[in-house]
């Protein structure tokens, strides 16, 4: 029997999240239970001054918000899917709050993320638990 395109799409999501993914530690709240997630991790664009009549970049324009996608299958089963105000760990100098997201599709989610100041990530650090495996390869 041969693959659907639904099928192949969902192969080829997979490929490329594998390709890009990132290893980073999902965090609800400061005192909560750390997952290993493998995430991928999409910077806005910077336009410095776009010129009147110039049409060269728009989608980059369109592009206002980081995000970050992760597998479904890799988060806590929770209806929410993503909280917001929860925390993507990639190291001790980058880590992310969640926003809104967008609904679960072929296996991910989308969600905006702002970046966690440097001050505010050095004190969850040093006041949480880091022996937890989900933390091996993030943190230590």
């Amino acid at each position: 029997m041969m693959a659907g395109w639904r099928e192949k799409k969902r192969a080829m999501l997979a490929d490329v999240h594998q390709h890009f993914d990132i290893n980073a530690v999902y965090l609800t709240h400061a005192t909560a239970t750390p997952f290993a997630v493998t995430v991928r991790l999409h910077r806005k664009q910077i336009i410095e001054r776009p010129s009147l009549g110039s049409y060269d970049d728009l989608a980059g324009m369109l592009d206002i918000h980081d995000r970050i996608i992760f597998q479904k299958a890799q988060l806590p089963n929770s209806p929410e899917g993503v909280l917001s105000r929860a925390y993507v760990i990639f190291s001790t100098t980058e880590a992310y709050f969640t926003g809104p997201s967008k609904p679960e599709r072929e296996g991910y989610i989308w969600v905006e993320v702002s970046e966690v100041p440097q001050a505010q990530l050095i004190s969850l650090i040093s006041n949480i638990d880091i022996t937890h495996t989900a933390w091996e390869g993030v943190l230590t």
